[in-house]
């Protein structure tokens, strides 16, 4: 993996994530049945201007762009919040720091209680589109790396919330 990203993956962990790990995106696990997931086991759907169908950008179009990407930093945060916060902050680093102008984060957009929608997003510039909105298959995405579902002593499921920036 690019030793020159390592520097991004240590900032997400700074910054509070539980897990940053850097991923080829070849490897990253699409699935159709994720996007009926979405649309029919979310109720985000419709509702919010990062959910389908009010997203602008076709799958056709963002496959075409996410093949042009090699590598991803996969993010693991106990809160959807921290994860957008610490998935935004990563993403502006790679762009600063690393000189990766292209870099895109992927990342449930919670910054409203009450999405605008309709009316015009309040946030544009930080509203993202989630993984699986454009059907990454998580579970199977995060599985290679270690990475999932925990529970605590009591055998109560702590919370992950997965994200991810595109790379070079």
């Amino acid at each position: 993996m690019e030793k020159k990203f390592e520097n991004l993956a240590q900032k997400a962990k700074d910054l509070g994530a539980n897990a940053a790990e850097l991923i080829r995106t070849d490897s990253i696990v699409f699935d159709p049945r994720s996007f009926l997931k979405c649309r029919f086991g979310c109720n985000r759907w419709g509702k919010y201007w990062t959910c389908p169908p009010h997203m602008e950008i076709s799958y056709e179009q963002f496959t075409a762009a996410f093949d042009r990407y090699q590598t991803a930093l996969i993010i693991q945060a106990s809160s959807p919040k921290k994860s957008q916060e610490i998935t935004l902050e990563i993403e502006k680093e790679a762009m600063l720091s690393n000189q990766c102008m292209f870099a895109f984060a992927m990342v449930l957009c919670v910054m409203c209680d009450d999405c605008a929608y309709p009316e015009p997003c309040k946030f544009p510039h930080l509203a993202r589109p989630s993984m699986d909105a454009y059907g990454i298959d998580i579970g199977k995405t995060v599985e290679p790396l270690g990475l999932k579902t925990t529970f605590d002593e009591t055998g109560k499921l702590l919370p992950s919330w997965y994200s991810m920036v595109l790379l070079d």
